[in-house]
C-alpha cells in the first residue's frame, strides 16, 4: 500500500512538474511580449523626438497654415500612439507579474509533492527497518531456542 502512495505521489508530482513547465514557457512569453511593446514604445519616443526637432526647424523658417495643420495633427496622433503603447506596456507587465505569481504557485505545489514522496519514502524506509528487525529478532529467537 506504501510503495502504491508514493507511485500515486510520484505520478502527481511529475504532472505537477509538467505545469511548472507549462507556466515557465507562458511567463517566458509575457516576458517576450513586455519586451517587444519596450521596445514599439522606445521606437516611437525617438521617432516623436525627431519630428519635434523637425517641428522646431520648421517653425524657425516659418510656415503655412495648412502646413501647421498637418504638423499639429500628426503629432497629435504621435502622442496619441505614444500614450496607446505606454497602456500596453503596462497591460504587459501586469500579465507578466500574474504569471510569476502563477509560477510561483505551480512550484509550491510540485515541492510539496516532493516533501509528501520524500516523507512516504522515508515512512517505508523505517517500516521495512522496522520488519528486518523484527524478522531478525524472530531468528535470533529461534536460534536461541534451538541450542537449548
Amino acid at each position: 500500500m506504501a510503495k502504491q502512495s508514493t507511485q500515486t505521489l510520484t505520478l502527481l508530482n511529475q504532472l505537477a512538474a509538467d505545469e511548472v513547465e507549462a507556466a515557465m514557457q507562458a511567463l517566458a512569453k509575457a516576458m517576450q511580449q513586455l519586451e517587444q511593446a519596450q521596445q514599439q514604445q522606445a521606437m516611437l519616443a525617438q521617432y516623436q523626438q525627431e519630428y519635434e526637432q523637425q517641428w522646431q526647424q520648421v517653425l524657425q523658417n516659418g510656415l503655412k497654415a495648412d502646413l501647421y495643420r498637418n504638423f499639429q495633427g500628426f503629432f497629435s496622433q504621435l502622442e496619441l500612439a505614444v500614450s496607446t503603447q505606454n497602456a500596453q506596456i503596462e497591460q504587459c507587465q501586469a500579465i507578466v507579474q500574474q504569471q510569476r505569481l502563477h509560477l510561483q504557485e505551480k512550484q509550491r505545489k510540485q515541492k510539496s509533492y516532493e516533501v509528501l514522496i520524500t516523507r512516504a519514502e522515508t515512512m517505508q524506509a523505517k517500516a521495512e527497518n522496522k520488519r528486518d528487525q523484527k524478522m531478525m529478532d524472530e531468528f535470533a529467537s529461534r536460534a536461541r531456542r534451538a541450542r537449548w
